[in-house]
Formats: structure tokens, C-alpha cells, sequence
């Protein structure tokens, strides 16, 4: 018996678009989309609280709908306004923001130097030769392929000419 054959169902679907490495998964940075405030984020608002010992402050997010889940429930602190979300969503985004920012900044470096220890130039190019290399850049850019073939053999000497260039 055959059996048939059914596409998948994701349960984010948003979830499985392409997006950059630096993308979090969640909607609300106040909870991260669990109902609960992120404990450094209560840090900020009750200064000596315990996690082992008080209630878990629950999400009052206007656009998280994560915290409807404990709200009214007498286990949870319910003490946040909306406001007061609001504004730890947007401290959150402002640090993640910034953190991504810097952790891109260090990956470039990360490529730079990568790409700077694997060259086969003992040396910085000179600003002639760096001229001549833009130079021959656009040129080979801008080229027609007859022109560029031409352009081959001449600067090769006819040394060496892959097969079916010219």
C-alpha cells in the first residue's frame, strides 16, 4: 500500500523564513515570548529580588500575549503594569541591538584577520600597484569578452592561454 506524502507543519511557521544568524526566535523581549519577565530585566525594578523565593513577575506586555497565560493567576506576581514592560521590551531590544552590533563588528574582524593571515602578500600593495589594481579591476569589470581575451594574451605574452580563450 502506498502511502501518501504531506508536506511539513511547522508549528512557527514565521519561524522557518531565512533570517540572519543574529535574529532572536522571540517577539517580546520583555519575557522572550514565555510570560515571564527575564530575571535581569526584574533586576532592574525590584533591586534585592530572589528568584528562589519570589513569585516570578508576569509579562503585562501589550503586544505579548505569552503573559495571558499567568495573569489573575494568585501564584505570580502581577505587580508590572503594561507600562512598565513596555519599557523593559524596549531596554532589551536597545541591548540586543547593541550586543549584535558588536558581535557583527568582531566577526568582520574575525574575517579580516582570517583572510590577512592566509594571504600570499608579504606586504601592504603600494599606492601604484593599488592604483593598477583598481585600474585592472574595471577594466576586467567593464570588458567585453573578445576585448578581454585580447587583453589576456597581450598582458601574458602568450605564456599561458587556457584552452578555448583565445
Amino acid at each position: 500500500m502506498n502511502l501518501p506524502q504531506l508536506p511539513r507543519e511547522p508549528i512557527r511557521p514565521e519561524a522557518e523564513a531565512d533570517r540572519e544568524i543574529w535574529q532572536p526566535r522571540w517577539r517580546c523581549f520583555c519575557c522572550h515570548d514565555t510570560g515571564i519577565v527575564r530575571l535581569w530585566l526584574v533586576e532592574q525594578i525590584i533591586l534585592d529580588y530572589d528568584y528562589q523565593r519570589d513569585k516570578s513577575i508576569v509579562c503585562q506586555n501589550p503586544h505579548c500575549q505569552a503573559g495571558e497565560n499567568y495573569r489573575y493567576d494568585p501564584n505570580y506576581d502581577q505587580r508590572f503594569s503594561a507600562g512598565i514592560c513596555a519599557a523593559l521590551d524596549s531596554k532589551n531590544r536597545d541591548s540586543w541591538r547593541r550586543t549584535t552590533e558588536k558581535r557583527f563588528e568582531q566577526i568582520q574582524n574575525s574575517i579580516k584577520d582570517t583572510a590577512k593571515s592566509m594571504s600570499l602578500r608579504k606586504r601592504n600593495r603600494t599606492l601604484a600597484e593599488e592604483m593598477e589594481a583598481q585600474q585592472r579591476h574595471e577594466e576586467v569589470s567593464n570588458a567585453v569578452p573578445v576585448k578581454l581575451e585580447a587583453v589576456t594574451a597581450a598582458y601574458l605574452n602568450g605564456e599561458y592561454v587556457k584552452e578555448g580563450l583565445i
